[in-house]
């Protein structure tokens, strides 16, 4: 029963006419609520001066007679039984309203949508995850076409560097310091060169790997490298005019940035 329901119950509850259903109800509703009990209270003291409003007035002595002599008439007439009848004062019942079943169904909803908006939540979850890790996987997948893709422009480029006339091909074997490691390096007549190496071990961080023309004694510095997981690595550079004939190639391990003169150990070598 909503509040409106219960003001309009106040004015049959001042005049006592509600039944007894109906008052306990409201009396529970007053225990609650300020405003209702105010409005009693107004309704309570409208009842009280309507009762006090009317002056008193003695009645003249004919109407007490006309009036015995009325309920002596009634009493003859009336039938035997109906004198043994006691009528029980009138109550106006008040008819209680009926329960609120829109409220009910109200109170369902809110918990039925809830559950659904949660059921969402981890199902947004869920799909979150799952393009994270499709996304995640395509990006490996696009890394690895990438480098497929380059991989095969080097060796189609090294394959028309080595069929291109006056081209030369040196074979870099594996020191102690690489056992089983090999490289071929390719140059062209116009000192364009390719070193393809293989078996290298990782290099540690902040190393590379570095080409060296040697032509004497001297060593000229060429580019640095980094293999790839599998050891394997692809350098171009420009090789000297003066190491095109009589050059000895070499790999060694130096810093990342490239060295002037090797330092470190040598891991490839093309000559004794």
């Amino acid at each position: 029963m909503v509040h409106e329901e219960y003001k309009e119950m106040l004015s049959a509850h001042s005049l006592a006419a509600l039944d007894t259903e109906a008052e306990h109800a409201l009396n529970a509703h007053l225990s609650e609520c300020a405003i209702c009990r105010e409005e009693l209270d107004r309704w309570n003291a409208s009842a009280a001066a309507l009762a006090l409003a009317a002056n008193p007035a003695e009645p003249a002595p004919t109407v007490r007679e006309r009036i015995l002599d009325q309920i002596r008439a009634e009493a003859k007439n009336a039938q035997p039984e109906s004198t043994s009848k006691v009528t029980s004062p009138q109550v106006l019942p008040f008819k209680q309203p009926p329960r609120n079943v829109w409220q009910s169904i109200g109170s369902l909803g809110a918990i039925a949508a809830a559950v659904v908006f949660a059921a969402l939540l981890v199902s947004l979850i869920i799909l979150w995850k799952q393009n994270r890790e499709a996304h995640a996987e395509l990006t490996k997948l696009s890394n690895e076409t990438k480098s497929l893709q380059e991989d095969l422009a080097r060796k189609n480029k090294a394959l028309q560097m080595l069929a291109a006339p006056g081209t030369q091909m040196a074979e870099l074997s594996a020191t102690n310091m690489a056992p089983g490691a090999s490289a071929k390096l390719a140059f062209d007549k116009n000192g364009h060169a390719m070193l393809m190496a293989k078996g290298l071990p990782a290099a540690p961080r902040g190393k590379a790997y570095q080409l060296w023309y040697i032509v004497g004694n001297k060593p000229m510095p060429g580019r640095v490298f980094t293999p790839d997981s599998a050891g394997n690595g692809v350098l171009e550079d420009q090789m000297p005019a003066v190491a095109m004939n009589s050059a000895v190639f070499a790999v060694t391990l130096e810093p990342a940035s490239g060295m002037p003169t090797p330092t470190g150990a040598i891991f490839l070598h093309s000559g004794s």
